[in-house]
Parts: C-alpha cells; sequence; structure tokens
C-alpha cells in the first residue's frame, strides 16, 4: 500500500500564486491574510491510496472479477487507486498477501481455511493473519470437451487427456479431487495448464478436454465454446455426492443452460465461495470504505460480470466464510444487521 503526500505541492503552488498576486515583491506585509494561509496550510496526510489486488491468468474467472472490484473501488473513492496483480491464483495471493507484495488478493475458500488453520499445504506455516474483506463469487467446476470427441461424463476421460490447471492451483486440486473419485486411471493424460493454453490444446486436437474451476462463465471456455462445438462433461449424482464429503466448503451447484455456446441443458456440478483477503494489519477504516463501497455497489458488480451476480443472494458476501472477517469489514456487516445470528 502506497500513500501520495500532498502538503508539499500544494505549499509550493500556493506561495507561487502568493508571489503572482503580490507582484513578486519580497515585502508581503501588504497582503497579511494571503501570507496567513499558506503558513498555516493543514497537513494532507493520506493523499491518494494505491492497492494492488492479486488475481489470476486472464484465462480465468479471477482476473475479470480483480478488475471489476479495483474499477468499482477506484470509481467510488477518489482517494483511493487499485491495480491489478496477475498470479498463479489463490495458494500464490496468500503468500503474496503475507509477503506484503499485494495488499487484497482472490482466494478460493478451501485455500483460505487451508492456509488460516495449517493443513495441507500450510501444515508447516499456519497463516492466523489471515481475514476476509467477504465472499464475492462462486467458483465451479467445469469440464468442457469437443463434441467430436464424444464423451458425456467426466469418467468418459478415462485413458484420454486433459488439461487440469496450473500445478498447485485450486483448479489442479479441485480436478485432482474429482478426477479420484470418478476413478480416472493411469491411462489417463493429466497435464497442468491454464486455461488459455488448454482450451488451445483442446481446440488444435492435443487434448480432449480442460477443466475450469471459476466463477461461470469462464472466458476462457466460452471462446473454446465459440471456435469448435462443445459440451460440458457431467458428474452423475453419486459422484457429486462423493465429492462433497471430500471438502467441507464445496457445495452442490448448477451450471445454467445456455450459460455457454451451444449448451442445451443444466449442468450439475459442486462449487465453492472465492474470498477478498486481506492481512489483518490493514487498516481498518479503509477495509471499512473499502466494504462498504463494495456492498453499494453490488448492482454494478452483477452488472460487470456474470459470476457476480452470486453477490445479489442476501448474507453471501458475510455468512459461512472460511476465515474471519477483518475487523473493518465485520463492523461494517455489523451495522448493516448482515451477519447470521445477529
Amino acid at each position: 500500500m502506497k500513500k501520495v503526500y500532498l502538503k508539499a505541492f500544494l505549499l509550493a503552488a500556493l506561495t507561487g500564486f502568493a508571489c503572482t498576486a503580490c507582484s513578486c515583491s519580497s515585502n508581503t506585509s501588504g497582503n497579511p491574510a494571503l501570507t496567513e494561509k499558506v503558513e498555516n496550510l493543514p497537513e494532507v496526510s493520506t493523499g491518494l491510496t494505491v492497492l494492488t489486488i492479486g488475481t489470476a491468468d486472464s484465462g480465468g474467472t479471477m482476473y475479470p472479477v480483480g478488475n471489476a472490484l479495483a474499477k468499482v473501488i477506484s470509481e467510488h473513492d477518489s482517494n483511493i487507486k487499485v491495480n491489478l496483480s496477475a498470479s498463479n491464483g489463490s495458494f500464490t495471493n496468500v503468500e503474496w498477501i503475507t509477503g506484503g507484495q499485494i495488499d487484497m488478493g482472490l482466494v478460493s475458500g478451501d485455500v483460505a481455511w487451508s492456509a488460516y488453520y495449517g493443513t495441507d499445504d500450510f501444515a508447516d506455516k499456519p497463516i492466523k493473519s489471515l481475514r476476509a474483506i467477504g465472499a464475492i463469487y462462486t467458483s465451479v467446476s467445469n469440464w468442457m470437451a469437443p463434441e467430436s470427441a464424444g464423451l458425456t461424463y467426466v469418467h468418459d476421460l478415462n485413458g484420454k487427456s486433459a488439461a487440469i490447471g496450473p500445478q498447485g492451483s485450486t483448479t489442479d486440486l479441485s480436478a485432482r479431487i474429482a478426477i479420484d473419485v470418478v476413478g480416472l486411471g493411469s491411462s489417463t493424460t493429466l497435464v497442468n495448464s491454464g486455461l488459455g493454453s488448454g482450451s488451445v490444446a483442446v481446440r488444435e486436437g492435443k487434448l480432449d478436454a480442460v477443466h475450469g474451476f471459476a466463477g461461470v462463465p469462464i472466458s476462457g471456455l466460452t471462446e473454446l465454446a465459440e471456435s469448435v462445438p462443445c459440451r460440458l462433461l457431467k458428474y452423475t449424482p453419486a459422484e457429486l455426492k462423493k465429492i462433497l464429503s471430500k471438502n467441507s466448503f464445496y457445495y452442490k451447484t448448477t451450471i445454467p443452460a445456455g450459460t455457454y455456446p451451444g449448451q442445451s441443458e443444466d449442468i450439475d456440478s459442486f462449487g465453492i465461495k472465492c474470498l477478498l483477503c486481506v492481512d489483518e494489519n490493514m487498516d481498518e477504516e479503509l477495509v471499512y470504505r473499502i466494504t462498504k463501497i463494495l456492498d453499494e455497489s453490488i448492482p454494478q458488480l452483477a452488472a460487470s460480470h456474470e459470476s457476480l451476480s452470486s453477490l445479489t443472494q442476501k448474507g453471501f458476501i458475510c455468512n459461512e466464510l472460511a476465515v474471519p472477517l477483518h475487523k473493518g469489514a465485520e463492523r461494517y456487516y455489523l451495522e448493516k444487521g448482515y451477519l447470521d445470528g445477529q
């Protein structure tokens, strides 16, 4: 977080104005009022606050969502400017928040929980300082394959090939949980690549399918379905039930018909809340202001990207989160009466 201080600039500007008004005379006694104003100029102690929000690669949902958040915050408070930083996603964003490289980051709920409670990849380094401003959207498991491949279910990928997301990403993690449940064998080729390169490989016939775990519609999958006839692969009800048992933050959701070009039916899948996270030491008043802006801008955000329509659901933004709320965000939600149990 950077602040631009303005006192010196204003003082120089007003001093120059005073010089012009007095014909650049060294005697200011002829205009004591102006002299007093310059001498008693109040200090501008904060000025412009520059923040950075961590997202993911541009083929998924985090990047456009991060861009929408940055735009809304910057537009509604002239003292705040938010920049974007592309990353490998949730794991990287948690590490960058902790290391101070970014001020805010989009983080999948399961990764946030693992980081805070010190499980899985964070077993040796729990991050108790991680806090949430709120939930932003739902990440959903999407498997897409060309119609020409003749696949219907995810388990039909047995012996085939698929891009499952960057190594260590939540896209990769959720894909591997699903793969284990549906029983894809060792003859299946799994490639750790992002949505962009994975979709290109599917379009060129080098891979049979690509997995995305993000808010729908996922732009990379939309582009793929626009370039070649595609279909979303399904989970059976029994497979979904078992997947949901693997992670307490997963819940059943539906990808509505028409989400992607050529999609004629609803597809049942699983998803998880994606959070906007910060460090607990981020200024309370600043977090309060950001939270207020986001809440009051929900209609604008929902119109900017379809995945953000989740924000319109009562209590979605602040309840059933994987990590504690930042005290600035919690104060705002308490004032509004949004928190469960109030």
